[in-house]
């Protein structure tokens, strides 16, 4: 097996597990977060503490397994640096904005983050855009959390496989229900959304239903801020790939003509199968 294929918690505490620096340490002994400056938060089942562990490397690379991973901090004090980027991208700059999160969106839930950017001086919104953050999510999980509870007894784990894999298809099957019903409102308001995920969540999007955004388009109000996991130094820091927008009929449409639905008669022969199974007849 080599290197590449290891599956393994990838950051821990926001460090990186071969990272044993003196600060690295500070932060895992307070169990804190480092990117949000507080404790952790993630939690298991399995564990009375923190689960601590912030990205997974596997086969596809590393993936952010906590929302809260999307929160580097920026140039601004309180303000994640991925929404300091959207600002620009959206705004053409980061003067006069202010930061909410988690706003209620009334019958539908909350938005993770709301930029707003009011008029010089005052307390009246100008404009404002919405932002909502897709980690990723695993199977096996009791897998990770046994090389987690190695890493933090001192083991040196940075040569282990753990048999624990990424349950993408979950977290789109999440993604898209919130995209839907998110993305209407935001139509109907003519307002923008920018849904901050990984590469490779959007290539999976891509390959299993046939959705394929494009430039953005000023009049759509679905965006999709693409990112990725790179080292840098002896950290690793998400990196801006590429801005992609979308309608929610494009959405709709891709799920309607999906090339990967089922064929009824291959579905109907199962049947037949368990039939015979159950009732010993043919």
């Amino acid at each position: 097996m080599t290197d590449s294929v290891r599956n393994q918690p990838a950051e821990v505490f926001g460090y990186p597990i071969a990272n044993r620096s003196t600060r690295a340490e500070q932060i895992r002994r307070a169990a804190k977060c480092p990117f949000r400056d507080v404790r952790c938060e993630k939690k298991s089942r399995l564990l009375d503490g923190p689960f601590g562990v912030c990205s997974a490397r596997t086969s596809r690379g590393v993936s952010a397994i906590c929302p809260r991973r999307f929160e580097e901090p920026g140039s601004i004090e309180g303000v994640p640096r991925v929404l300091e980027e959207i600002a620009r991208h959206y705004f053409g700059t980061t003067d006069d904005i202010v930061v909410f999160p988690e706003v209620r969106l009334p019958n539908v839930g909350a938005i993770d983050y709301v930029i707003v950017k009011h008029r010089p001086m005052k307390s009246e919104v100008e404009d404002f855009v919405a932002v909502e953050f897709q980690s990723d999510s695993t199977t096996g999980t009791g897998k990770l959390v046994e090389a987690f509870k190695h890493f933090v007894d001192g083991q040196d784990i940075t040569g282990n496989h753990y048999r624990f894999g990424m349950n993408t298809y979950d977290s789109i099957k999440r993604a898209v229900t919130q995209l839907m019903n998110k993305g209407i409102v935001f139509e109907r308001w003519e307002t923008k959304c920018y849904w901050v995920i990984q590469e490779y969540i959007y290539e999976n999007l891509v390959s299993r239903y046939g959705l394929a955004a494009g430039a953005v388009q000023p009049e759509h109000s679905t965006r999709f801020a693409l990112y990725a996991l790179r080292p840098q130094g002896d950290q690793l820091s998400l990196v801006a790939t590429r801005v992609l927008s979308t309608s929610v009929d494009d959405v709709y449409r891709a799920m309607r003509s999906n090339p990967r639905l089922p064929d009824r008669s291959a579905f109907v022969d199962g049947l037949n199968k368990k039939l015979q199974l159950r009732l010993s007849v043919r």
